[in-house]
């Protein structure tokens, strides 16, 4: 019970030295991150059962990046409120994301082609299980990841902000910032008109008295209280129609797994049903201009996922294999210096396309 009391103890430490060293050197993590990152793509292919290493590796950095992010936000108090089981499923989403290539390699590796899709198969159902968990608790419009890496120049910035304001910088800056406030009853309304009326100790000073009607506080609090609660809202409450289109992007990858294992991995109804119900859902959407900044980004994301069918088989044997290899070759061969980033690419594109969750990503 002692010892096991040290240990406990010993790891609270740790974990309070790691947190506080995070806090502290925000930059220097980041920069470890990237060069993990980086190394992760250095080995792959340089040494044995080097594809697995690398994803492991890459699959850590970005597990890594989630857990500073954390961090990070709780330092600043910045963290998103969010319901507690939404928050849980949204980071088991999250980690299960980063993790879902290695999986497949390293089942792959260890069991065989058939054992692999058996972890390919349980991945998509519980990834699947959870979107529609986090739909039905209110995330409409679902990014991939969930949760992605923090904006932590932003969020220091506010937090460092927020310490360094004092009463004399306040005063400074009303000094400064020659403007005039009115107070909260500084009009009243006539009966008979309903026109507003400024009264005499609502009047500001000469230099500052234009012939602007006054607003009234109570005008101003509601507008912002508007605008308050849109900048908050994190999902946008979607119409009957675009909750049909989210569902179906959620079910596709599902729907797809299984059409492949009915009617084979290179066949044309598996390509055809996905390719059909990823247009769908982007149809059945509609209007978006009620979205907010962050759900316009991931249908924008979304959209340009498409572009992966050229490279989804069977279209990519049969149409867009030769025509992508021959302008990768024209490129490389007569544009100086591009052939040391583009052959490798050749190289690769072989390799990434035997790996489900690369191709199939959502």
């Amino acid at each position: 019970m002692a010892t096991s009391n040290k240990v406990d103890k010993f790891l609270e430490r740790l974990k309070e030295k790691y947190s506080e060293f995070i806090r502290t050197n925000p930059e220097t993590v980041t920069q470890i991150e990237a060069a993990i990152r980086i190394f992760s793509y250095l080995i792959a292919g340089r040494i044995e059962n080097g594809q697995v290493i690398s994803e492991l590796i890459y699959s850590s950095s970005n597990l890594l990046v989630l857990f500073n992010d954390i961090i990070i936000q709780s330092a600043a108090g910045k963290i998103p409120k969010l319901d507690l089981s939404k928050e849980r499923l949204m980071r088991w989403l999250t980690v299960l994301e980063y993790l879902e290539v290695f999986l497949e390699l390293a089942a792959h590796k260890k069991w065989g082609q058939v054992k692999a899709w058996v972890v390919i198969a349980i991945v998509q159902i519980t990834k699947t299980i959870i979107r529609f968990a986090l739909l039905k608790h209110g995330a409409c419009i679902q990014s991939t990841p969930p949760i992605a890496p923090v904006d932590r120049d932003a969020v220091l910035d506010k937090k460092n902000g927020a310490k360094n304001i004092s009463k004399d910088s306040i005063e400074t800056a009303i000094d400064e910032d020659i403007t005039y406030s009115e107070p909260e009853a500084s009009t009243f309304t006539l009966v008979s008109s309903g026109r507003q009326m400024r009264k005499l100790e609502g009047a500001p000073p000469n230099s500052q008295r234009t012939w602007i009607p006054p607003t009234t506080s109570t005008t101003q609090n509601q507008s912002g209280r508007k605008i308050t609660s849109q900048r908050q809202n994190e999902s946008t409450v979607l119409s009957k129609q675009q909750m049909w289109a989210e569902g179906i992007h959620i079910a596709r990858p599902l729907a797809h797994l299984i059409s492949m294992y009915l009617f084979g991995n290179n066949g044309w109804k598996p390509w055809l049903l996905a390719a059909g119900m990823d247009v769908s859902s982007m149809c059945l959407m509609g209007d978006t201009g009620d979205l907010t900044a962050k759900e316009k980004a991931e249908l924008k994301r979304r959209t340009l996922m498409l572009l992966y069918y050229l490279l989804r088989s069977p279209f990519y044997d049969k149409y867009s294999k030769e025509k992508i290899t021959y302008v990768l070759k024209m490129i490389s061969d007569h544009v100086p210096l591009t052939g040391y980033i583009l052959r490798p690419i050749m190289d690769y594109l072989p390799v990434w396309q035997r790996v489900y969750f690369y191709v199939w990503t959502t």
